[in-house]
């Protein structure tokens, strides 16, 4: 039997990236492992679980147990109160509050999460983007929690952090899907699109935070879908995460659900390879 060495892109999609889960769910169930992954945003923050050697079913456990409700989500947040909660949030001059996107990780990420990129069990590779350099970054070592918060820092919403002397905002900006960043020793390449599209809820009017974020990711959408009529990869998936919007983090279970079809046809993918 051919061995393939299976590459594994998560792009990034806010809430929307919970699908990723149920994605790597297919993985498991065929006993696959990939051979390197690579993470955008929210794409980022579940590679760094699965890379570090969790299954699917202990990341989806972790996120139900953190966001299945509201309750959930305080129970956690109470758990860890020795950290001062004030300083998941920072002052960014007048009138300006945001989010600190390593106190964020740190909250969101399991405790069996590598401590540094290169430790993970699989390879894997952080995208980034570089704010003054207008350019993608590929983090690849260095500590995970800062290159998480890197991928994940939403302009004017989630601090942008400094690392290696550059400032370093959401990696969707430049790589929304970042399969072409996979290794050339993957003899296959898998690329999970949840960007998604915008959907109208029955005539109510999205809030301001869905809006905000809602625009970067059909921006996001939109570089993905040029990136990838230029150099598809082998597989491209998209979940059906269009009626998701980017805040419904408390939604997780639903979104998991949403991404079933999905997992069943990437592992129809999957199955002709082994």
């Amino acid at each position: 039997m051919t061995e393939h060495r299976i590459g594994l892109a998560l792009g990034g999609g806010s809430a929307r990236g919970i699908a990723h889960i149920t994605m790597l769910e297919a993985f498991d169930e065929l006993g696959i492992k990939p051979h390197a992954i690579v993470g955008t945003s929210a794409g980022a923050l579940v590679g760094a679980a699965y890379a570090s050697g969790m299954s699917a079913a202990e990341i989806r456990e972790h996120t139900l147990s953190l966001l299945g409700t509201r309750l959930h989500a305080a129970k956690h947040i109470w758990a860890n109160r020795t950290r001062k909660l004030n300083s998941l949030f920072a002052l960014r001059g007048f009138g300006s509050m945001q989010i600190d996107g390593a106190e964020l990780v740190r909250l969101a990420l399991p405790e069996r999460v590598a401590d540094r990129i290169e430790d993970t069990v699989i390879p894997f590779q952080i995208i980034a983007t570089d704010f003054y350099g207008q350019s993608e970054v590929a983090l690849s070592e260095g500590p995970m929690i800062e290159a998480v918060a890197a991928s994940i820092a939403i302009p004017g919403v989630i601090s942008a952090p400094e690392i290696g002397g550059r400032v370093l905002v959401d990696g969707g900006m430049a790589n929304p899907v970042p399969f072409d960043k996979l290794p050339h020793t993957c003899t296959y390449k898998v690329a999970v699109d949840v960007t998604g599209r915008p959907v109208p809820r029955d005539g109510k009017h999205p809030s301001n935070m869905a809006l905000a974020i809602g625009s970067l990711l059909t921006l996001f959408h939109q570089i993905a879908k040029l990136r990838r009529d230029q150099n598809p990869p082998d597989f491209y998936i998209e979940p059906a995460v269009d009626a998701f919007q980017a805040p419904d983090f408390f939604k997780a279970e639903a979104i998991l659900r949403a991404a079933v079809p999905a997992k069943t046809e990437l592992k129809r993918a999957l199955e002709k390879l082994i």
